[in-house]
């Protein structure tokens, strides 16, 4: 994005005041204090970025550094009336100090934003020396990009095409795109499967972290809510999620299932054949707990947990002949072909049996005749960013591009239902780190092999509770992660970031969100944490900080804008200090938080009235359109949905 002159002396400041050459002491590392976002090239990347995410995001960071340059606004933060890009750095981080815990939502979220582009572009880019440098002083080897054995998925060449034409068109290529158009291309129906993200897969993978978010990840790994309090990490490309996730595998819980039923008025979640469904999904994708060995970072959530009496597990996963020396970098796409995500399974079937992959294809809308749709209308883009209109005629269409963009495209098809884009539940997560006297080096291994289940369910809030996994995060999305109190400290933290074992509280939630989508159809979301998500995560957060104490930890930090720390060496109990978190504010980008699950905006359910969708995915009042992703989802599963979505794809697809 080409940025004014202010505009990008304010950029260049900022990110020079979140990352600026230090004067470095003895136990500093010389090679890290250094260096400051300039040698980087920071500021160019951050710029350049702002292409990838909305432009609503794009514009009101923009209108951010307008603010601080402007000197009123400036003395209105601070005891200066001057640019921001003009002070002395010391008065330039306590600006940002203000910011960050002002009373003004709008400013906090401005900071939060910020603050993240410039981390992510710091520690996420490698391939340069001085980058390449930063993270051998911080023990980080960027992935080498082996060679490739995983299978390359073949997408349909089109020559100059303005339409084409199938029996039923699937749109999205992830969990329940993959599954649906596998079960229908082997009844021998004509299908076109749709994927709006990268077409990259096999040997086009590339493992770095920076260059993989931006290829594989929704808006390049900067998506969230419009207040930017919640981040969303969710796959944009062939296999959706699935190329991107941890591997972990939970079957739909049975009492899950059973409020489903109740809450749907639908049998289908209680019967045989979703359990059939289950049962099968997990058989061709191979999860088991053969392959989930156990590293640093997981294996502390097991010692922890058993210290404390709590209920612990080990987590099936999706892997059949992993490279455990890359699993670490399997959130970037696998090479080897070990996950078993839809790319390595059912999307091969569907090809296998005949189904065209048509990508990057973004469908505006779905095309109707006399109430009976009658295909999909939108543009697909040339490798040299052309776009080119593209009309898919199809008897059927089924929608899977998720619960973000699922609903937009019934929106922008013009369905009008008081339910479509409401009940958006997102898990919301948050992180607690603790900091081990021996490397941990989060991002090697099997990504997630145990987890703590202790409170689940029942004890807490009749059926809402969370779980505690780990996090099997590189260097940028850590550096995101830690707050920022002030230069030296981050870069302090950093510095023993290799010691440290992220972990993350799960919350099942029952307060829910909303998409809409914007004058020119883009979607956009909102979420605010309810009464008892902000009660779970507390309690979360300090069963996890009990976890790492139990385990060893030296030091446990919460990610508050404002963070708490314990220390084992000062004297206070790991209680009091749980009390602390009990106290802290939860309030909107005071405790970040994320997201790598979104599901309930096309509701299943019996009544027009109260769903989108009937009990076989049917889109009410559009004839031929039926929805086979999360979306359908009556309320939030509390586990990783993969296994649930693909369980209700098919069993949507066999009711097609």
């Amino acid at each position: 994005m080409n940025l004014t002159q202010r505009e990008t002396e304010a950029l260049d400041a900022l990110a020079d005041t979140f990352v600026p050459s230090l004067a470095f002491a003895n136990d500093e590392d010389p090679a890290l204090f250094s260096m400051s976002a300039s040698d980087l090239g920071v500021s160019i990347g951050v710029a350049d970025a702002l292409d990838r995410i909305e432009p609503a995001k794009a514009q009101a960071l923009r209108f951010f550094l307008g603010l601080l340059e402007n000197p009123l606004f400036i003395a209105s933060v601070s005891s200066s009336a001057s640019r921001f890009s003009r002070l002395p750095h010391s008065k330039r981080e306590r600006v940002l100090q203000r910011l960050a815990n002002s009373l003004v939502p709008q400013l906090r979220s401005a900071y939060q934003g910020a603050r993240s582009l410039v981390m992510l572009h710091t520690y996420a880019a490698n391939g340069t020396p001085a980058s390449d440098d930063l993270l051998a002083a911080i023990g980080y080897a960027p992935e080498i990009n082996r060679r490739a054995t995983a299978p390359r998925i073949p997408v349909a060449k089109l020559d100059h095409e303005t339409s084409v034409e199938c029996e039923v068109c699937v749109v999205g290529s992830g969990a329940a795109g993959s599954v649906v158009a596998a079960e229908l291309a082997a009844k021998g129906r004509d299908v076109i499967v749709l994927e709006a993200g990268s077409e990259s897969s096999g040997g086009d993978y590339d493992q770095h972290e920076l260059k993989g978010m931006q290829s594989l990840f929704r808006e390049g790994g900067l998506s969230g809510t419009r207040d930017l309090s919640l981040s969303i990490l969710a796959g944009a490309c062939i296999g959706g999620g699935t190329t991107v996730n941890w591997q972990s595998c939970f079957r739909t819980p049975d009492d899950v299932r059973e409020e489903w039923t109740d809450v749907s008025g639908c049998s289908l979640f209680a019967g045989e054949a979703f359990t059939e469904s289950l049962d099968a999904i997990w058989r061709r994708i191979g999860a088991s707990t053969d392959e989930s060995e156990v590293n640093e970072n997981n294996s502390a959530i097991c010692r922890g947990a058993q210290s404390l009496g709590l209920n612990w597990s080990v987590i099936a996963r999706n892997s059949l002949g992993c490279d455990v020396e890359q699993c670490g970098n399997c959130m970037f796409g696998c090479r080897v072909g070990g996950k078993q995500s839809a790319s390595t399974t059912y999307l091969i079937d569907a090809i296998r049996s005949g189904a065209r992959l048509i990508a990057p294809y973004w469908a505006r809308r779905l095309m109707e005749n006399k109430g009976q749709v009658t295909g999909v209308e939108g543009t697909i883009r040339g490798a040299n960013g052309t776009q080119t209109a593209l009309r898919i005629k199809s008897q059927k269409v089924v929608l899977a591009a998720g619960a973000i963009d699922t609903p937009a495209l019934l929106m922008r098809s013009g369905l009008k239902s008081v339910h479509l884009g409401q009940h958006l539940y997102l898990h919301p997560t948050v992180g607690v780190t603790g900091r081990y006297a021996s490397p941990i080096e989060a991002w090697k291994g099997a990504p997630q092999t145990i987890v703590c289940d202790q409170f689940s369910g029942g004890g807490l809030s009749d059926g809402y509770g969370y779980r505690i996994e780990a996090a099997p995060a590189h260097p940028g999305l850590l550096s995101v992660g830690l707050p920022w109190k002030n230069a030296r400290d981050h870069r302090r933290e950093m510095q023993q970031i290799r010691f440290a074992a992220p972990f993350i509280v799960l919350t099942r939630d029952s307060s829910s969100g909303r998409v809409r989508i914007t004058r020119d159809g883009r979607p956009y979301f909102d979420y605010r944490l309810g009464k008892e998500e902000r009660r779970l995560l507390k309690h979360g957060m300090s069963t996890a900080a009990r976890i790492h104490s139990a385990a060893g930890a030296e030091r446990v930090m919460t990610i508050h804008t404002t963070p708490l720390h314990w220390d084992r060496a000062s004297g206070e109990s790991i209680e009091k200090f749980c009390r602390r978190i009990e106290t802290a504010p939860t309030s909107p980008n005071r405790l970040p938080l994320f997201s790598a699950h979104q599901m309930g905006t096309c509701r299943m359910g019996s009544d027009p009235a109260t769903a989108v969708c009937d009990g076989t995915g049917a889109v009410f009042g559009m004839k031929g359109a039926y929805v086979a992703d999360a979306s359908l989802f009556p309320g939030s599963c509390g586990v990783n949905p993969m296994i649930t979505i693909m369980a209700l794809a098919r069993c949507v697809a066999r009711l097609i």
